[in-house]
């Protein structure tokens, strides 16, 4: 639901509990852990090497690997389609159907599927950092770089320099403060896109194949550029 004119979430009745945080506890609940995209990441990585004869060790071959992790996740969150399909493509989202139920499933599974990727992305940069540690940076890139791309106006190229920097401001936080903070802003400004009709289809019924294509991809681009920038 939208938020108030003061910034503050709106409740959900049923419950008395802010649908921001009802939307972290799922999306917290379905997301990859770190543990299992590192076994998704061993497998790209042994690709690459039975291709190129040699481990992924540079910024390179790393972004090799980086980019069909994010293709493939961008191709997933195209065809998740609508709620009625999204359970039998996403693994976990039954559980966001039967917990948030309407369009907040849809922000749910959009997200799972950014967080995922990040996760992903994370491993193939940070592979030292420790797992909550790597859960933490996931969270923070997927959500802010989500948030501010559907906040930000102007084109692609812009809307990702805009969301780097905004990406960083963020990480400077305390992260389980931030994470908190990301998930009301991602909340409030899907679900005022969809009021606006600013999203193809509407959050209400589905993200249409082609937004939830093309925020994907940018989402892993920023990903990347952080990432990539943070291990030089």
């Amino acid at each position: 639901m939208r938020g108030n004119e003061s910034g503050g979430e709106t409740m959900d009745h049923a419950t008395d509990e802010p649908e921001a945080s009802r939307l972290q506890k799922v999306v917290e609940g379905i997301a990859i852990t770190p543990e299992a995209a590192a076994k998704l990441v061993g497998g790209y990585r042994a690709t690459f090497e039975a291709k190129f004869k040699r481990e992924p060790e540079s910024l390179e071959d790393k972004r090799r690997v980086a980019n069909k992790i994010v293709g493939r996740y961008s191709k997933l969150s195209a065809a998740a389609g609508a709620v009625t399909a999204v359970p039998s493509v996403i693994p976990g989202v039954g559980t966001a159907v039967a917990v948030l139920g309407g369009g907040v499933t849809d922000i749910a599974a959009a997200l799972k599927l950014q967080i995922d990727m990040c996760m992903c992305l994370v491993e193939v940069y940070e592979t030292e950092m420790s797992a909550e540690d790597k859960k933490h940076l996931a969270f923070t890139i997927a959500l802010a770089g989500s948030a501010e791309q559907m906040a930000t106006k102007g084109g692609k190229a812009a809307v990702q320099k805009i969301a780097e920097k905004l990406v960083y401001q963020y990480l400077r936080g305390p992260a389980l403060v931030t994470i908190k903070q990301l998930f009301k802003r991602a909340s409030i400004t899907f679900t005022q896109k969809a009021a606006a009709k600013a999203i193809p289809a509407g959050v209400g019924v589905a993200f249409s194949s082609s937004t939830n294509y093309v925020l994907t991809t940018v989402v892993g681009k920023v990903a990347v550029a952080v990432l990539a920038k943070d291990v030089k």
